[in-house]
Formats: C-alpha cells, sequence, structure tokens
C-alpha cells in the first residue's frame, strides 16, 4: 500500500521528534507525517532540564527545584541562584502536552504501530517501507540509532528508581550528583526529590561499558541501606539508559537527516537533549522556510571543549572526583548551568577551563584524536 505523498516524515515520536513536528506543522503549512513503533503512550521516563534558557515546556513542570547540591567527599556544595532552576517533566506529560497541540493541526499525521524495514534516498524524495505501507516524502527526519556503540568510547549509562518512603525523607533539595570514591569508573548517585516522601534516585556511571541491571540495582540497595536505614519503601517505576558521550557518525543526505541522538543533538559531556531539541528544531524550521537543505550550526568550540573532557574521564578515570570537584566548587551556577546548555560566553568558558586540572587537560587536548 502507497501512503499519498506527503511533505515531511519523522521517524520517532520522542523528544526530538516531537518537538521538531511541533516547530514545523507551527510555522509552516508542510504536510507532516510522524511513525512510532510504539502502539501506544506511557510514562517511560523523567525529562530534566534547567529554567534557563526558556522554552515552551519551561512552566509545565511536574516539579521544581532551586536549591541543589552536589556531594563530593562527603562535602556539600550548595547552589541557590534566583531566576535559574532545575525542572522535570513525566515523559506522560510531555507526550500529551506536544500531541494535544498537534493533534488539532490539519498538516499533522501521526501513525503508531509502525516499524521501519527500509529508507531510501533518492534524487527527490525518500522512500519509506514500513512493512504495513510504502511512504514517499521529500524529507525524512530520522531519530533511530541504527549502529551498535563504538567500543572505547565514553557512555553515560544508568539504572533509577522511583522510590515511596514510609516516612518523610525529603527536603526539596536535589541532588544533582553524589559523587563516589571509585577509581575505575566514575560513578555518582542523582536524587530528585518528588515529594516528602518519594524520591527518584539513579546510579549513573561514565564509563566505555555499561552493565547488567544488577551492578545498578545492587548500587542502588547498598546506597539506601546506608543513607535510609530503617525507613520502608515501595519501588514505583524504574528507568534504564545508555547515552553515547561521542559523536556518532551519520551518513545524512540532502533528504534523508538524523535527529535527536542519534544526529548528535545530547550534548557529549553532560548528555542534556532537550533544549537543543528547541534550538535544533527552530533552526530546520527557519532553513525550510528559506528554501534551503536543513541545517543545524555547529559551536566547535563547545564541542572541541565536550571531546576534551570525555576523553580526559576516559584516560584518567582516577581523576573524575578531582575534574568535578573542581568544575562544582570553582564555578558559580549560572557559569556551570550556561556551558550545561552551550550557552556560555567566551568568558565563562574560560572560567570554567581555568578551574580544572590545567596539565591533564593539555595534555588529553594536545593528543586527542
Amino acid at each position: 500500500m502507497i501512503e499519498q505523498e506527503i511533505d515531511i516524515t519523522i521517524i520517532g515520536a520522542g523528544v526530538s521528534g516531537l518537538i521538531l513536528a511541533n516547530e514545523i506543522t507551527e510555522r509552516t503549512s508542510k504536510k507532516v507525517l510522524l511513525l512510532e513503533k510504539k502502539k501506544k503512550f506511557k510514562f517511560d521516563k523523567n525529562l530534566c532540564y534547567w529554567s534557563v534558557p526558556r522554552n515552551s515546556l519551561t512552566d509545565y513542570a511536574d516539579n521544581r527545584w532551586s536549591t541543589i547540591c552536589v556531594l563530593i567527599n562527603k562535602d556539600r556544595i550548595v547552589y541557590q541562584t534566583k531566576g535559574i532552576e532545575y525542572l522535570r517533566i513525566k515523559s506522560s506529560n510531555f507526550y500529551n502536552y506536544f500531541l494535544k497541540k498537534l493533534n488539532k493541526r490539519k498538516n499533522f499525521k501521526l501513525l503508531l504501530g509502525h516499524s521501519i524495514n527500509s529508507v531510501k534516498s533518492l534524487d527527490d524524495e525518500v522512500i519509506i517501507d514500513t512493512g504495513r505501507k510504502e511512504i514517499k516524502s521529500k524529507i525524512c527526519f530520522d531519530s533511530r540509532i541504527e549502529n551498535n556503540y563504538s567500543k572505547n568510547q565514553l557512555l553515560q549509562h544508568f539504572f533509577g528508581v522511583e522510590i515511596i518512603f514510609k516516612n518523610k525523607v525529603s527536603n526539596n533539595v536535589l541532588t544533582l550528583m553524589d559523587i563516589q570514591n571509585n577509581k575505575k569508573a566514575f560513578n555518582f548517585f542523582y536524587i530528585l526529590p518528588m515529594s516528602k516522601n518519594k524520591i527518584f534516585i539513579e546510579s549513573t556511571y561514565f564509563s566505555k561499558n555499561f552493565f547488567k541491571k544488577e551492578k545498578y540495582k545492587n548500587d542502588l540497595n547498598k546506597y539506601l541501606l546506608k543513607n535510609y536505614s530503617g525507613n520502608e519503601y515501595k519501588i514505583k517505576f524504574d528507568e534504564f539508559g545508555v547515552i553515547p558521550m561521542y559523536e556518532l557518525r551519520n551518513l545524512d543526505s540532502k533528504n534523508h537527516i538524523k535527529i535527536g541522538t542519534a544526529g548528535n543533538w545530547v550534548k557529549q559531556s553532560t548528555g542534556y537533549s532537550l533544549q537543543n531539541a528547541f534550538e535544533n528544531s527552530k533552526q530546520i524550521v527557519d532553513c525550510i522556510i528559506e528554501g534551503k537543505t536543513p541545517k543545524i550550526k555547529k559551536k566547535y568550540f563547545f564541542t572541541f571543549l565536550d571531546k576534551t573532557f570525555c576523553k580526559f574521564l576516559i584516560n584518567n578515570p582516577e581523576d573524575g572526583i578531582l575534574f568535578f570537584d573542581n568544575f562544582f566548587r570553582k564555578n558559580k551556577l549560572k557559569t556551570i548551568v550556561n556551558f550545561l546548555t552551550n550557552t556560555a560566553s567566551l568568558l565563562e568558558l574560560a572560567k570554567i577551563i581555568i578551574s580544572l586540572p590545567k596539565f591533564k587537560l593539555i595534555k588529553t587536548a594536545i593528543m586527542r584524536k
């Protein structure tokens, strides 16, 4: 069965796919088809982002934290900066927010339960085979990661659980990182206090290989026993993820373009992607309106720093604690957040570089391939 030819097809109704679909249909009259292999949307992850720069979700967060702390060698660094909050939205609410907008537009169509067999890029169109139908589109934006993760490259991998305790545990202070003394792989716990007796806690690693889920579960059990001993709890939800902290190589064509994690929309040194999805979608639609091939402006110096920082952690896992201790202790929250969101000024970037272990960082930058 051949689907009527449309202007733009987007593969994957995740963060990048929905934000891009919304941007295109809101600002143009292009007909957009969104393909998703899932049969329904549900709560499957937590999406977190900073309150700056603002985006359309800034006022719709399920949780907001104005007090943020980092623990290093049991020493607590606390930040509280006016105008800067850490935000969290349930993925189900994220999906509903955008689908409510999109489903009102005549130039939008969503097909659930459609996996992709193949995508063939021709000179003037893209042919997408789902097995159930063949779709012809002028442009295809594709969020699928089709290759396995590269060996000897840094990965961010994590397993987290949402826990309801019998007694109160939270004072609404976000723990961005509780860094563990692990010489072999950089490891930290990430804790989101969701209510007085509910938290989301995650064991996160920066290393070359990810583990079986039992490893992360053991981490969490030990941490909970040490820090919440005697307080009964129930696990309500769990989440596992692997994020490449390196640049994925794509063979984009003028009409078949990777987006999201597959398109290197994730900031390599942190794993943050939501803010980038808004900015990159805007740039893509700007190009469409101007009749140009969609293209994202590269921020070369940020990319250089991200690659250098990641290589530093691969080469010097034993210095991970020192690296982050200097990063957090010697910089203001505003500077840190601006770096994390790729909006830092040259002066702020210089301050961050100066604050870090200089000799090994310079050596890493010179020797980085």
